[in-house]
């Protein structure tokens, strides 16, 4: 990243960045995921907290790398570990500021409700009141005044618990559309596509895996003493849809292996979680020579 930031040269930035994502590829990944999972993010939606670390990354890079006086670099830099909390942190504060402005949807239920949801079910209110109250629809001005007025009667501090409202907070919000990016004015966007030529290999380590944990669910099922009250869940069940993407680098999460088998019993949800820690075992297993030395 140091190199990225003293790069003159434009392209040659871009290129650097291109080449940083794809190798820390997993660890973002990870921090994506941790961040969708503290901050009550959708877990199936990863282009949202994709965006969220991208303003992260650019904003770290802006603020506090191009903040340093010489070509070295800043001492919390120095250990790769301080990356991926600095860069975690950074994205739970976008995705923190936006649900203050009511730009991001989902704030229903997740800890610490808004300041802007509290003020808005107010101003609803305040409307029913006043529409009750003088059998009209109210101007801007006289809501304001109004709902100001209802705060202060009934509220100990309302300055403090933000339910005081302006002009401004009764203007909706709107998407500002930005332009669409082309070949012609985004020479970024052109890549081209190689071919993943380990994939076949891979493959066949994969499906290896899979006819073992087969192999463990006949044991399994040839050595049951006693007969279960429910299906059990089988242990190349779980392997298959944990991997049904990895082709794309993405690999399932235990909450998405559950929803797609309709898990519902808690046992069977114990299960889940026993047969994924047994697979991702035999994976490191099959693919020990692929560690790093």
């Amino acid at each position: 990243m140091c190199q990225i930031l003293h790069t003159r040269d434009q392209e040659a930035a871009r290129a650097l960045l291109d080449d940083f994502l794809l190798e820390n590829e997993a660890e973002i990944a990870r921090v994506i995921r941790r961040a969708q999972r503290i901050a009550h993010l959708d877990y199936r939606d990863k282009d949202t907290a994709l965006s969220y670390f991208g303003q992260a990354l650019m904003k770290m890079v802006d603020t506090r790398w191009r903040a340093k006086a010489g070509p070295g670099t800043s001492q919390v830099f120095n250990y790769s570990r301080n990356l991926p909390v600095i860069l975690e942190q950074e994205t739970r504060y976008f995705v923190r500021e936006d649900r203050r402005r009511g730009l991001l949807d989902g704030t229903a239920g997740v800890p610490g409700d808004s300041a802007h949801d509290r003020k808005a079910k107010a101003l609803a209110r305040s409307r029913q009141l006043f529409e009750r109250e003088h059998a009209r629809t109210p101007a801007d001005e006289e809501l304001v005044e109004f709902h100001n007025a209802r705060m202060r009667a009934t509220r100990k501090d309302p300055a403090r618990q933000s339910v005081l409202a302006t002009a401004e907070d009764l203007c909706s919000l709107t998407a500002v559309p930005l332009q669409d990016p082309n070949l012609t004015n985004e020479p970024g966007l052109v890549s081209e596509d190689t071919p993943d030529l380990a994939l076949p290999e891979r493959q066949q380590r994969l499906d290896a895996v899979i006819a073992e944990c087969e192999r463990q669910d006949e044991e399994r099922q040839l050595s049951g003493r006693r007969a279960m009250k429910r299906e059990p869940v089988q242990m190349a069940t779980v392997a298959r849809i944990y991997l049904a993407d990895h082709a794309q680098g993405d690999l399932a999460t235990r909450q998405e292996i559950i929803d797609k088998l309709g898990a519902t019993q808690q046992a069977a949800r114990r299960e889940v979680g026993s047969h994924l820690s047994e697979v991702m075992k035999l994976l490191k297993c099959a693919f020990s020579d692929y560690s790093r030395p």
